[in-house]
């Protein structure tokens, strides 16, 4: 199966992770590698105004903390996996050098160079690993769709902070939280479902620890997902828009009341 891979930046560990995943598969060929550019200042606009001051940590977590900024004692984070892996490139593109794959990179994952990329290689599954929105010109390019895995449970988690807003919601049971591996479509995180995996919520785990563990579960999901699309093993179930809400960044002092939430539910 023809597979092409979005990434958010050159040095992504999650993106690295899963090109390299796919090139040793059998089933699947990657025919290109796109990266959006790392600073735009339209793209800056936007952020500043959806996430406010956190962004500021976001930026240092990428360029300062690199891959170790999801490391916690006692947890498997995505640096841990990708150390057990031996990925055999620095960075995406001498990945594409060393395996001859075409290599792009663009403003924005809707930009016409992508388009041209994209038209030209003929991706059967399109598979995202993050970068902002994507419209209809690339959504409607791969014969099967556009592979995400969003870090919630759909259809009842879309959008942002899902794992904070399930446990501060919850009421007395264990939290809905975890992945759910879907075809994207123009709404945020919806399209059809393909796959759903829960996270186990241990005594005293933190927001942090479980974000460390569910990171390296993302790339398994995607693979995983990846090679039942390719044996034509997995159905699709559509998404209604009803099943579901969609939620946005959550006030820090609303995160408090979720981290009070979880320390309530993780008590040892």
């Amino acid at each position: 199966m023809k597979t092409a891979l979005l990434a958010p930046t050159n040095t992504s560990l999650y993106s690295r992770l899963l090109a390299e995943s796919i090139l040793r598969q059998d089933e699947l060929t990657l025919e290109a590698i796109i990266v959006r550019r790392m600073f735009s200042w339209k793209r800056l606009r936007g952020e500043l105004r959806r996430d406010g001051p956190r962004l500021i940590h976001k930026v240092a977590q990428k360029l300062v903390l690199g891959e170790e900024r999801s490391t916690l004692p006692g947890e498997i984070s995505l640096a841990a996996l990708a150390q057990e892996r031996k990925l055999s490139a620095p960075n995406l593109r001498i990945l594409a050098e060393r395996y001859r794959v075409p290599f792009c990179v663009a403003p924005d994952h809707n930009h016409p160079r992508v388009e041209s990329v994209l038209r030209t290689v003929a991706p059967d599954v399109l598979v995202f690993s993050g970068g902002g929105l994507i419209r209809e010109n690339i959504l409607s390019i791969p014969e099967r769709g556009v592979l995400n895995c969003h870090a919630g449970v759909l259809p009842m988690y879309r959008g942002m902070d899902v794992v904070e807003w399930a446990v501060l919601e919850s009421d007395g049971e264990p939290p809905p939280v975890g992945l759910t591996t879907h075809f994207m479509e123009k709404g945020v995180d919806t399209g059809p479902i393909l796959e759903v995996r829960n996270l186990s919520i241990r005594q005293g785990d933190t927001f942090a620890a479980m974000r460390t563990r569910l990171e390296p579960m993302m790339v398994e999901l995607m693979m995983e997902t990846l090679l039942r699309l390719a044996s034509e093993d997995i159905t699709a179930r559509p998404q209604g828009l009803d099943e579901g809400k969609q939620y946005f960044v959550m006030h820090p002092r609303v995160k408090e009341l979720a981290a009070a939430r979880l320390g309530a539910i993780t008590k040892v």
